[in-house]
């Protein structure tokens, strides 16, 4: 018991850990550089919370935030180059949350600031863990002339720990329908365009991620029922998003929809992707998929089925499954079900 109470104040007068202060303020100051905004760094204080990091101004009043030391840490000051800036840092920021992993591979921090106004708002993304930012950076530089279908990328290190991209201004969050149906209409039409979609055989995609025995009976689980044979059949795939696409899409003031955090984009089967809208948009869903089937594939019921097993065991595996998620696949099972 003393050595616990002895952790919990070693961390409430440490609530941020030391790497992700000195990986946050390197970012910082290369970024500036960069852009050439390097000069009189500014003050500005970290806030533990029970969810993440804040970084606010010093003197910004805001008492919740100033509650929450009460629980969660001391405020940490810190100088950054960025001024007049807002953002956050990851959870495994926090000494206590970091504490219950030994390795934090992937955690980034987002600051956002307003640039000049002949250039906009900019956006720092820096990496406090392992991992670097090298996948969302190629993936920028890629997707660079799809007529703003992700943020430009206004600087990045060459050690692809940081990336610098314009901030897309929105009155409104959007709720997730609606991000579903400006994915469908406005931005995968264009984008599996650009890559193409090539259907590879199931065994190969699936690899190692489940049997089929297991699947087909995660399947039944769901009341759905895998053709026979399904397994000889082919998938489509291609660079896919492999994000929360209905929590990171906004609109530009032009209306046009705009995809960030990629991340997670990799060589995967497109039903993946099309499973996140297709909960909230199955008929325009369907009609998309059908659009990019190639010959041989099987049809996109089934493949959106087979996504659907594998997103489904994956969630019930864990000690604790995420009821949201398991509601979501309850959900799509319920409308294949009626297709």
């Amino acid at each position: 018991m003393k050595s616990k109470i002895a952790h919990w104040f070693y961390t409430w007068k440490h609530p941020v850990t030391a790497a992700a202060l000195e990986n946050l303020k390197a970012a910082s100051r290369a970024a500036a550089r960069a852009l050439g905004e390097s000069g009189t760094p500014s003050p500005y204080t970290l806030y533990s919370t029970n969810l993440d990091v804040r970084i606010r101004q010093r003197g910004a009043f805001e008492p919740a935030l100033r509650l929450t030391g009460i629980l969660h840490g001391q405020p940490v000051e810190v100088s950054l180059h960025q001024h007049g800036a807002s953002g956050l840092i990851g959870p495994f920021a926090r000494a206590r949350k970091a504490a219950r992993k030994q390795r934090v591979s992937k955690e980034n921090a987002i600051l956002f600031w307003s640039g000049q106004s002949q250039d906009g708002g900019k956006v720092l993304k820096a990496s406090i863990g392992e991992k670097g930012q090298a996948r969302e950076t190629r993936m920028l530089k890629a997707l660079a002339g799809l007529d703003g279908m992700v943020p430009a990328l206004l600087a990045h290190d060459s050690a692809l720990r940081w990336i610098v991209m314009e901030k897309i201004d929105t009155a409104s969050s959007l709720p997730a329908d609606r991000q579903a149906e400006c994915y469908v209409s406005q931005i995968a039409p264009r984008y599996f365009t650009f890559w193409g979609c090539k259907a590879k055989p199931a065994r190969l995609c699936l690899g190692e991620k489940s049997t089929f025995p297991e699947m087909e009976k995660e399947a039944r689980y769901l009341g759905l029922s895998l053709p026979h044979g399904w397994q000889d059949g082919r998938l489509d795939c291609s660079i896919t998003h492999g994000g929360g696409i209905c929590e990171e899409i906004l609109l530009r003031s032009d209306g046009r929809a705009c995809l960030l955090d990629w991340e997670k984009a990799a060589l995967a089967p497109i039903a993946e992707d099309l499973l996140q809208v297709f909960e909230y948009a199955p008929e325009d869903t369907l009609a998309l998929f059908a659009s990019l089937n190639p010959p041989g594939a099987l049809a996109p019921q089934v493949q959106l089925a087979v996504a659907l097993a594998l997103r489904s065991r994956y969630n019930r595996r864990k000690g604790r499954p995420i009821p949201a998620r398991a509601r979501s696949d309850a959900r799509c099972a319920g409308l294949l079900r009626s297709r």
